[in-house]
């Protein structure tokens, strides 16, 4: 059962994360975030769920503590610019000792057209071998309304200085058709 920690303390982050791709243009998607100290989250972002977008989500985070950490938050979105619509998203991440699960799933709804709704799913499986270093796999996947998955894998590797945080991905590393996405975020 999952317990919420009324005693957790607020925190507050910013992500900034940097796409690069073949033949792809340069994207860049920040991603605000606050959780008070009643579990309410909130999460602002730009850019994720199409280009000149942003969206608002409100959700509220439970946090299991033990020989193994589980934090689930389920949150519900507007989205607004280039795509207009509202969304339903999970996040949750499992820690147990050096090694941590994550992931994001999203289901997205076009006010305008329901051929543009999609599924969006990103999943990372890390280790942590050194408190400044973590590497593993990751994968990402979209399906838009009434089409297979769209699925890419990929390597990761993240470097820790103080309350900084610098993730790297490479998908699809074997191939022609590589996108790297390198991130700097904070967390206060």
């Amino acid at each position: 059962m999952m317990q919420h920690n009324t005693a957790a303390q607020s925190k507050s982050g910013i992500e900034n994360y940097n796409f690069f791709g073949s033949g792809q243009a340069y994207v860049w998607m920040p991603v605000l975030h606050h959780q008070g100290k009643n579990g309410v989250y909130t999460e602002l972002r730009y850019n994720y769920e199409e280009l000149k977008t942003a969206s608002v989500y409100i959700g509220k985070n439970f946090r299991q503590e033990g020989k193994i950490n589980f934090s689930v938050t389920p949150m519900l979105g507007m989205v607004f610019g280039n795509f207009n619509g509202g969304s339903a998203a999970m996040n949750m991440d499992i820690e147990y000792k050096k090694i941590f699960i994550s992931t994001q799933n999203q289901y997205t709804i076009s006010k305008d057209d329901i051929n543009n709704n999609f599924f969006f799913n990103w999943t990372e499986l890390a280790i942590q071998p050194k408190s400044w270093f973590y590497t593993g796999v990751s994968t990402q996947q979209t399906q838009v309304y009434k089409t297979k998955f769209v699925s890419e894998y990929g390597i990761l590797a993240g470097f820790i200085i103080k309350k900084i945080t610098i993730p790297v991905y490479i998908f699809n590393p074997l191939n022609k058709n590589r996108n790297v996405v390198i991130g700097v975020n904070a967390e206060w």
